[in-house]
């Protein structure tokens, strides 16, 4: 067993691996002596591969533990927006290698946790290196993961005391209305329990008109509901402010 837990980025190698590959062949063809035309084109077509693959790398680098650590950083932040008195039963929505759920654990040593993702496919994550992060980090008996959509939780109603979830719920493709996704988060939610959720809350292509958001979570079941962006709970790099990243991130918390 390996004496270090491993926990994967947010962001999939493969992405960023297709994105090198393109911009290579185009640039490679712009120095091939033939058709100037077409080495023109690809120069041209060029540049945007080049832009996405510079953003994808320092993402990477910047959520990394050999980075910026960010993702770390990131879920330190949501534990310590938990206000709760750790005794209980505690869902974590998108687990994927398991850091967020494992700082719970350690932060609420008399709470049992669940996580859940839908591992496989050309996610990078599984389910053994999460069982195999949580014995390293000494917390295996507190957890318990399950491999589930968000969209359709194999939870009773009001089973959970306190619910987080860290840029998951946009991803989620077997539902397009993501506010659906959420609203299935709150069903298993109890009345009174807390939830602390982190998404691209401000995209309005992925979860529609921000105050119009809100006011449907307020319509089903939320009775306190706190907002606030990213960039004005910790300082991040510029360039991860980009909206594809983490410029449209907001923290949603508050009860049922």
């Amino acid at each position: 067993m390996n004496s270090k837990a491993k926990y994967q980025t947010w962001i999939r190698i493969y992405k960023l691996i297709i994105f090198l590959v393109i911009t290579l062949i185009l640039l490679l063809i712009t120095v091939i002596p033939f058709n100037t035309y077409l080495r023109i084109l690809s120069g041209i077509l060029a540049l945007p591969f080049i832009y996405i693959t510079f953003i994808l790398s320092y993402s990477v680098y910047q959520f990394a533990a050999i980075g910026g650590n960010y993702q770390s950083k990131i879920h330190d932040l949501i534990v310590s927006k938990v206000n709760w008195d750790g005794n209980g039963k505690i869902l974590d929505i998108g687990t994927g290698s398991g850091s967020l759920i494992i700082k719970l654990a350690k932060a609420f040593p008399n709470a049992t946790l669940t996580g859940i993702d839908y591992w496989g496919g050309n996610w990078e994550y599984s389910k053994a290196q999460c069982q195999q992060n949580t014995e390293i980090e000494g917390v295996a008996n507190q957890i318990d993961f399950q491999k589930a959509s968000a969209s359709e939780l194999p939870f009773n109603d009001n089973e959970f005391d306190l619910i987080v979830s860290c840029l998951t719920f946009h991803e989620v493709k077997d539902r397009s209305n993501k506010t659906d996704v959420m609203k299935e988060a709150f069903r298993v939610l109890k009345h009174g329990g807390k939830f602390v959720f982190l998404d691209l809350f401000m995209d309005e292509k992925i979860f529609g008109d921000n105050k119009e958001l809100l006011n449907e979570l307020k319509k089903n079941g939320v009775t306190v509901l706190y907002s606030s962006k990213l960039v004005k709970e910790m300082k991040l790099p510029r360039l991860l402010l980009n909206k594809k990243v983490l410029g449209n991130a907001m923290i949603l918390s508050g009860k049922k």
